[in-house]
C-alpha cells in the first residue's frame, strides 16, 4: 500500500514509524535518496514535541504536524501507535498531497498495528 502512497504526485517517500523512531515499513520514489530510518527517528521526536505543545496549550490532538525546509515540506501524521511520515517534492504540491494522505490515513493506521 505504501507504493500506493508514494505514487501520489508530490510525495517522494512515505513511512509509517514507531513511536520509538523505527521505520516498521517504507517506500521511496524512484530516483530518491533518503535516509528514513535517520528521519524517522528525527521525526518522532518532532512530532512528541508537538503533542506536548499541544497539551500544554490544552489544543487536543495533534492531528498532523509540518516541516517545511527549501527543498519541500515533510509532513507527520500521528496513526495509532504509530506515525505517517511523507516527504514532499515541493510545497506547491502540498495542498494536494494533504488532501491525498488524509484518505489513506485510515489503511495506514491499521498497517502500522499488524
Amino acid at each position: 500500500m505504501l507504493e500506493e502512497v508514494v505514487g501520489i504526485k508530490g510525495i517522494t517517500s512515505v513511512a509509517i514509524v514507531s513511536n520509538d523512531g523505527f521505520v516498521i515499513e517504507s517506500a521511496t520514489a524512484p530516483g530518491q535518496d533518503i535516509d528514513l530510518d535517520f528521519l524517522g527517528g528525527v521525526a518522532t521526536s518532532s512530532l512528541a514535541a508537538s503533542q506536548a505543545l499541544s497539551e500544554f496549550f490544552g489544543k487536543g490532538e495533534v492531528s498532523q504536524v509540518m516541516v517545511e525546509f527549501e527543498e519541500g515540506p515533510v509532513l507527520l501524521a500521528p496513526v495509532g501507535q504509530a506515525s505517517v511520515l511523507a516527504t514532499i517534492d515541493s510545497s506547491q504540491n502540498l495542498g494536494r498531497v494533504r488532501f491525498q494522505l488524509k484518505k489513506y490515513l485510515p489503511k495506514l493506521e491499521e498497517a502500522a498495528q499488524t
